[in-house]
């Protein structure tokens, strides 16, 4: 009598079709951070894939040197504001090549280093104050430093509260005039030392940049009052 095969149950029996992937585990999806790793990899050795370009030995050189001289002008700036014709000037004296140095003042500009006009509008109000100069001399003095015309007589008329310029001249006589040469100008019978005096002033006046007539007629009228003065 043959064998009788056992019947197995629906388990024992191999699964096939849909049912058998329905029954496979799919796996996790990568998570959003790997997906950026991977990308991130990759790209970084495509970049690190790339052909290197060939560095030209004469444009570096070029670069190093406008370098160095924007470091210079760098330096200038970090005392005081200067004029772009200033700058350009202490460049020609260093013997810059004149490509380096148009490069070095172009890349000053771009930052926002320069500006004629600020400087010469601080320039004015600073020597007024410190140095009691007249409008000539502020005229002559940035001149030397190479501001445009236009730009110096901007600053010399815009200056706030620096008052007028006659009276700033009359200041300036009347604090050269000491008490001593004050007695001596309401004593003297010569005139001897009123004339010295009036010189002295008006070499100082004309040093400081006030004009001539301006000078001698604050002058003569300072030296009035003053011998006019009633006695301490």
């Amino acid at each position: 009598m043959a064998p009788q095969h056992a019947r197995g149950g629906a388990d024992d029996h191999p699964v096939t079709g849909a049912a058998a992937v329905d029954q496979k585990s799919s796996p996790p999806a990568p998570s959003r951070e790997a997906r950026t790793r991977t990308r991130l990899t990759e790209r970084t050795q495509e970049i690190l894939d790339r052909p290197r370009p060939v560095v030209d030995p004469e444009h570096a050189e070029r670069e190093r040197a406008v370098v160095h001289e924007c470091r210079y002008l760098m330096r200038l700036l970090s005392t005081r504001r200067r004029s772009a014709g200033e700058m350009r000037e202490r460049l020609t004296q260093r013997e810059v090549p004149g490509a380096i140095a148009h490069e070095a003042m172009a890349r000053i500009d771009r930052a926002g280093l320069i500006d004629d006009a600020v400087f010469a509008h601080e320039w004015v109000q600073q020597r007024r104050v410190l140095r009691a100069l007249g409008d000539e001399a502020l005229r002559r003095e940035l001149e030397k430093k190479r501001v445009a015309t236009e730009l110096i007589e901007e600053a010399l008329s815009s200056v706030q509260d620096s008052g007028d310029e006659e009276q700033r001249c009359r200041d300036l006589v009347q604090s050269r005039i000491g008490h001593r040469d004050r007695e001596q100008l309401r004593t003297e019978r010569d005139g001897a030392h009123r004339r010295r005096l009036s010189r002295r002033l008006d070499a100082l006046l004309t040093r400081k940049g006030y004009p001539g007539s301006l000078a001698i007629h604050v002058i003569s009228a300072e030296l009035r009052a003053a011998a006019q003065e009633p006695a301490d």
